[in-house]
């Protein structure tokens, strides 16, 4: 049957349906978003600076000079937009996440197409909700890029250990070039139109037996192979932060910040049970922007939380107080970036 023949979807031919669809991804294909300006870029990060915050924190009198944690990293959370959990609203315009930001700054494909949610981008949005904590014990990361080993060598000889078996004539070329120059015989006659043209069934198993792969060969001459290698760039490596937090909160109230805060954590970690397609999707977990509250230690990027490790005897042994909080606890967060760091962030400060 051809596909446009008979079968139809609610009296549309499925060939018809097929194009469509084909079209609507096309489109959505082409779709650019051209950059932003620089005073647009500025009026987007304001946006982030002022929207109405609700910061969970700890402790009580954290950015307060004088105290025990003059200094803290604050954590804004971009919450998906499938959510069916309700996320507190602001009269304030929401802003992007970083990641959109920076994208933005070049062309790019839309994010959404004709107000659907289909599209290339992130697909969130910032809430109010935002939690603030001291500067964590733990404050390193790195830049780390890939490179490849490419070895040119054998490429001209990778004929040669297959002629061994499948040329009957090659034995006696190897042999009449050694008596002529030794070694550098041996090497040409491999190179030689014999080798080149050499094949068949045993092939592998000669190069596998006789080649670089094993030695033998090389081994028996006294020589060894020069691997030639060329390092070819692949790509910058996302960067992971570890952030570890020792809590030991001195009244009940700091314990019930420390609990809300952990809760937090966990629930914008988790991911969701998408209402349609009967349990077989998920929604993604939620993403975070992180800052410091000093500037010199250079800019982060939306996060996704990888990981959140909890101790609740750090000292090793469990203590608790009023209403059964744990007097101490240790929490570790592992996040990683979302886009690369290229030379054009560097230069915006991160």
């Amino acid at each position: 049957m051809a596909w446009d023949g008979g079968l139809s979807i609610g009296g549309v031919s499925v060939g018809e349906t097929a194009k469509n669809f084909g079209k609507a991804v096309g489109d959505v294909l082409t779709q650019v978003t051209e950059p932003e300006t620089k005073k647009q870029r500025g009026g987007r990060e304001k946006d982030q600076t002022n929207f109405d915050y609700k910061y969970a924190q700890y402790p009580p009198d954290l950015d307060s000079q004088g105290t025990r944690h003059p200094y803290y990293i604050t954590f804004y959370i971009a919450t998906q937009d499938l959510s069916k959990f309700k996320r507190p609203k602001s009269k304030r315009t929401v802003p992007l996440s970083t990641v959109d930001i920076n994208a933005r700054a070049t062309r790019t494909l839309a994010k959404s197409y004709k107000d659907t949610n289909i599209g290339f981008g992130r697909k969130t949005h910032r809430t109010v909700q935002a939690i603030r904590l001291f500067m964590p014990d733990t404050l390193s990361w790195n830049f780390s890029n890939q490179f490849n080993n490419a070895s040119i060598s054998g490429i001209p000889y990778l004929g040669l250990a297959q002629a061994v078996t499948s040329a009957p004539g090659l034995v006696d070329s190897l042999t009449e070039g050694y008596k002529k120059s030794g070694i550098r015989g041996i090497l040409a006659s491999l190179n030689s139109k014999e080798g080149r043209a050499a094949g068949g069934p045993a092939a592998e198993a000669a190069e596998k037996f006789f080649g670089v792969e094993n030695g033998l060969l090389t081994s028996a001459l006294g020589i060894a192979v020069n691997p030639q290698i060329d390092v070819i760039y692949q790509s910058p490596v996302l960067r992971e932060f570890n952030f570890e937090f020792l809590f030991a909160p001195r009244s009940a109230d700091e314990a019930h910040a420390v609990a809300t805060i952990i809760h937090l954590f966990k629930f914008h970690s988790a991911p969701e049970i998408l209402d349609a397609g009967l349990g077989r999707y998920f929604v993604p977990p939620s993403e975070f922007d992180i800052e410091f509250s000093v500037n010199t230690m250079g800019k982060i990027s939306t996060c996704v939380l990888q990981d959140i490790a909890l101790d609740y005897a750090p000292s090793g042994a469990a203590f608790y107080g009023k209403d059964n909080q744990p007097v101490n606890t240790r929490m570790t967060l592992r996040f990683r970036e979302l886009e690369f760091i290229t030379k054009e962030l560097v230069d915006r400060g991160y």
